[in-house]
């Protein structure tokens, strides 16, 4: 080995470095962080966004009993798609310009147009992001439904205990955390460090913990809107006390099996330790699947048989609503603008994943991406809107 002073003051660089890692990981392993392999990867995206469910621990949500596959019947889609400053794009260059992996078009029952790049194909797993949350505030409807909660009015004390929230939450309601108006005091800000409460959330490997640390409220209940993951996650745990099972076995139960979910998925988790579901963001499953939860929408809550959820809320999503924002939202859905005539609403989870419904149509698309921080949520939606008057003939 050279003795140089360079290579000495190499190794001895080497040496230090490696001192500060395993000093790191040793103060790591006394919190509630991953590994440090797993912090590098999320930082530097090492792994691609919509592949994340590699990245972390997760709860298996087995595919039906019953698979139901989708008729297919592909069509052109020879269509100019508004896009920005006046523009249009053509449908291709509209999948490539927003980062599109998988993009599955399904009208009246049938999948009509179905696009999958860079390598991806159907038997690909993508992760939600916060299109999860409207799987959960779908859970939420067949929970009220089966009478495992008593109606959306119930503060949430009833099902969490002193010591499992703070006191000030124990009179939010169901209904509060379900359309963003629970107050909980855990910015949504996803830039910068650990120090981001949203970006801890995320990443810790205690989720009861994270959710019992919390005291503050950043406005009074239900006095307005405030998009915040964490309502998504204290609902979720309110699901999973009233289910008496985990929210992934209860998903099972209550959603794929139904839906007849051809592909066996899982829920991320915090660790497989707690094996608490990251509720607010991290079902991974194929694009197929996930389309299967906009029919349920389209078909009245019914699937497989069973009236999963009930016919009125199914319709909510449907209702004007004003919170002030480009993109209005209700039980767990976003509501584009401009929707009196078709009443669409989507499931948008960050990085560009959707489940858009449109019931004038009969049309539900999925679009799973990797958009990176350019959202283009309106601009998407309303390209959506115009596939789906395509493809249903309401040119």
């Amino acid at each position: 080995m050279p003795t140089t002073k360079t290579s000495r003051l190499f190794a001895y660089g080497a040496a230090a470095l490696l001192v500060l890692l395993a000093a790191a990981e040793a103060g790591r392993r006394l919190t509630d962080l991953p590994s440090l392999p797993t912090l590098v990867d999320l930082q530097f995206d090492l792994t691609p966004r919509s592949q994340s469910y590699k990245v972390f621990d997760a709860n298996p949500i087995a595919r039906s009993a019953h698979p139901a596959p989708l008729a297919t019947e592909l069509k052109p889609l020879d269509i100019a798609l508004p896009w920005k400053d006046g523009g249009t794009l053509g449908v291709l260059d509209f999948l490539k310009t927003t980062h599109a992996h998988a993009f599955v078009v399904v009208q009246d029952g049938r999948v009509v147009y179905e696009r999958y790049i860079d390598g991806y194909d159907a038997n690909s797993r993508f992760t939600s992001f916060s299109v999860a949350k409207s799987f959960v505030a779908t859970l939420t409807g067949a929970a009220l439904a089966q009478g495992k909660i008593k109606s959306l009015q119930e503060p949430i004390g009833h099902y969490l205990k002193a010591g499992e929230i703070a006191p000030a939450y124990a009179g939010i309601t169901i209904g509060q955390l379900l359309d963003m108006r629970g107050g909980i005091d855990v910015d949504e800000r996803y830039g910068g460090s650990l120090t981001s409460p949203v970006v801890r959330m995320f990443v810790t490997t205690d989720l009861n913990s994270f959710i019992a640390r919390r005291h503050g409220l950043r406005f009074e209940p239900g006095s307005r809107f405030e998009y915040r993951s964490v309502d998504t996650l204290v609902l979720s745990r309110v699901l999973a006390r009233a289910a008496g099972t985990s929210l992934s076995a209860y998903a099972q139960q209550t959603l794929w099996e139904p839906l007849g979910m051809e592909q066996d998925a899982s829920w991320s988790t915090d660790s497989t330790r707690h094996g608490v579901e990251k509720a607010f963001c991290c079902i991974n499953t194929t694009a197929r699947d996930f389309a299967k939860l906009g029919l349920l929408y389209l078909n009245e809550g019914r699937a497989g048989g069973k009236q999963v959820v009930a016919p009125d809320w199914t319709a909510e999503p449907r209702l004007p609503v004003n919170n002030g924002d480009i993109l209005d939202y209700r039980d767990g859905w976003w509501i584009p603008p401009g929707n009196a005539a078709d009443r669409d609403f989507s499931a948008i989870g960050v990085f560009g994943q959707y489940i858009y419904v449109n019931p004038a149509t009969r049309t539900v698309i999925v679009k799973l991406s990797d958009h990176g921080v350019e959202q283009d949520e309106v601009l998407t939606l309303l390209a959506m809107r115009r596939i789906s008057h395509y493809v249903s003939g309401k040119n």
